[in-house]
């Protein structure tokens, strides 16, 4: 499945290349501004290097410049906001707002951008635009207008980001396999719980980085016009990443000495506080901006301090535990590393960008981790699956052996060794039973007279036949060469009659079996016990009474022949 996403991928982004290579904006307004800022008038600014410094909710700027005479009617105007109102006008008239209203409730305002048809004829025409901060610094990516095609705008600016659109279907479709296969994993109870748990973490990390890639390129744009929602969901998304990211490096019983069982609990303390406290700061994240519209924003230094704990913490404990040589998975270890340190790279990168660049965090743009990332995730998905292969046939030789330890290797009954265990539990749940002992006649004669192999055959027809009598009701075991054990559980009067309808008839049965020798017929003598009726202390006890029966009936049978 994962090979069908990687090759979709790589077919999209090949074809989407071929069709629309080349193709983007048709023009950049980056120069020939004038702009009022504060009071102050600049003249032909190029935007790309104008700084505003710090600013604050309610500053204006107005953008004024003259539209290239060579735009026609079918040309859109793009226009990128970060977190401002817009309006904007040719020759004086306003042909578009957005977002104004939300400014005059105080509500917090989108990030992304517009796309507005410029009309008949604009080409030569005086265009304004002007932008209200919504919050601090929102001036500090302000970025330049384009003009593009209309008819093929979508298809243009999907073809110019497909990289990001590939990466982000990449992930996002891992992560739906990824959970399906875990939910199929635990219905069939290949993985433990806590392993499925950490699969399903993995995929939901895969999901929301693929989500905060698509949100965060702005290609959501291509499908919705709602900024607000996009830019929700791109930072929930950023919010969930170390929350899921801690989830998969729980640790689930790779240790097996008590030294390691203890430090894996201690680990697991460290992990949980760091898990609680990520879950509490995207519910406090998300009441705050539900309930008060505080911007979500305002809440990233937290965020970025609390994504450098979580993953300076897993980066250092996968270090020391590869210098250790503790038995860890060795891809897992080596692909949180370098996920990590690209994760710290980035972050230290976005913060001076945002703090320190003129440009402020518009001139950021993410390094290795996309890709890194894809290394991760698929090497731990694999890592995983040859985790599944080889624990099935781990469980496979497990319960071979386990097979063979409990199993009489003739019949196919249960031995000895299972019925112990089996009076172990029975007499642990204090259950009612009725337990039957068997004692195959003549196989002394069989033996003797038709020879072992003959004798073995008959054992196996007997057993063959209590499966059948009982139909697989209770418990049947051959506990030594001739001897049997039944035990049912009677839960209503009518099983005590079914069993003694099926004793009454079992030697009648029996004598119709065919043997394979004239003169060898099968019968058997048995004694039986009911919990409910007698005193025994337990089904051992029981047994006993039942095998004192057995050797009774023998005796008649052999008085009476």
């Amino acid at each position: 499945m994962t090979a069908i996403c990687v090759a979709t991928m790589v077919c999209m982004n090949l074809w989407l290349s071929y069709m629309y290579s080349g193709k983007g904006a048709e023009q950049i307004l980056n120069f020939g501004w004038d702009l009022k800022f504060n009071g102050g008038l600049y003249s032909g600014v190029d935007l790309r290097s104008f700084s505003f410094g710090d600013t604050k909710r309610g500053d204006t700027v107005e953008l004024t410049c003259t539209i290239p005479s060579y735009v026609t009617e079918d040309s859109i105007l793009m226009v990128r906001v970060h977190y401002y109102d817009v309006r904007v006008f040719i020759d004086d008239e306003e042909i578009f707002t957005a977002d104004c209203d939300r400014y005059e409730r105080g509500e917090t305002l989108g990030n992304g951008f517009y796309t507005i048809h410029i009309g008949d004829s604009a080409g030569g025409k005086q265009l304004k635009m002007i932008f209200r901060a919504g919050e601090k610094n929102a001036f500090s990516s302000l970025e330049s207008p384009e003009i593009w095609n209309a008819d093929t705008f979508f298809q243009d600016y999907a073809a110019l980001n497909i990289y990001y659109l590939a990466l982000s279907f990449f992930f996002v479709v891992v992560g739906m396999a990824m959970i399906v296969m875990a939910l199929a994993q635990e219905i069939r109870r290949t993985f433990s719980f806590a392993d499925t748990v950490r699969f399903s973490s993995l995929a939901l990390l895969a999901m929301a980085f693929g989500i905060w890639i698509f949100t965060g390129s702005n290609l959501s744009e291509i499908f919705t016009s709602d900024l607000i929602e996009k830019v929700e969901i791109n930072y929930y998304s950023f919010y969930l990443l170390p929350i899921f990211f801690i989830g998969f490096h729980f640790e689930t019983g790779r240790f097996k000495d008590p030294k390691g069982i203890r430090k894996a609990r201690i680990r697991n303390s460290f992990y949980g506080l760091a898990w609680l406290f990520g879950v509490a700061f995207f519910c406090y994240v998300w009441y705050q901006h539900i309930f008060y519209n505080v911007g979500l924003r305002s809440f990233i230094t937290v965020a970025h301090i609390y994504d450098v704990i979580v993953v300076a913490m897993l980066v250092i404990i996968r270090v020391y535990d590869l210098i250790k040589g503790v038995n860890v998975h060795m891809i897992s270890a080596y692909a949180t590393i370098m996920t990590g340190v690209a994760a710290l790279v980035d972050l230290l990168r976005y913060n001076y960008y945002a703090r320190l660049s003129p440009r402020g965090s518009a001139g950021f743009t993410m390094s290795a981790l996309y890709f890194v990332m894809i290394v991760f995730v698929l090497s731990l998905f694999f890592d995983y699956m040859s985790d599944t292969v080889r624990g099935a046939r781990e469980e496979e030789r497990v319960g071979l052996i386990s097979k063979l330890a409990y199993t009489d290797a003739l019949t196919g009954l249960n031995n000895r060794q299972a019925t112990e265990q089996y009076f172990d539990d029975i007499d642990a749940s204090d259950e009612q039973y009725i337990v039957v002992e068997f004692d195959l006649n003549s196989l002394k004669a069989a033996n003797d007279t038709y020879g072992h192999e003959e004798g073995d055959k008959y054992i196996q027809l007997f057993a063959e036949t209590l499966k059948h009598i009982f139909e697989g009701k209770g418990y049947i075991s051959r506990t030594g060469g001739d001897e049997f054990v039944y035990v049912m559980k009677p839960k209503a009067e009518g099983d005590r009659k079914w069993i003694e309808g099926k004793l009454r008839d079992l030697n009648a049965i029996l004598s119709n079996k065919d043997t394979g020798h004239s003169g060898l017929k099968m019968s058997t003598a048995y004694g039986s016990y009911d919990s409910f009726d007698g005193d025994a202390r337990n089904i051992r006890d029981g047994l006993r009474i039942a095998d004192a029966r057995m050797y009774e009936m023998k005796k008649k049978m052999k008085e009476s022949r």
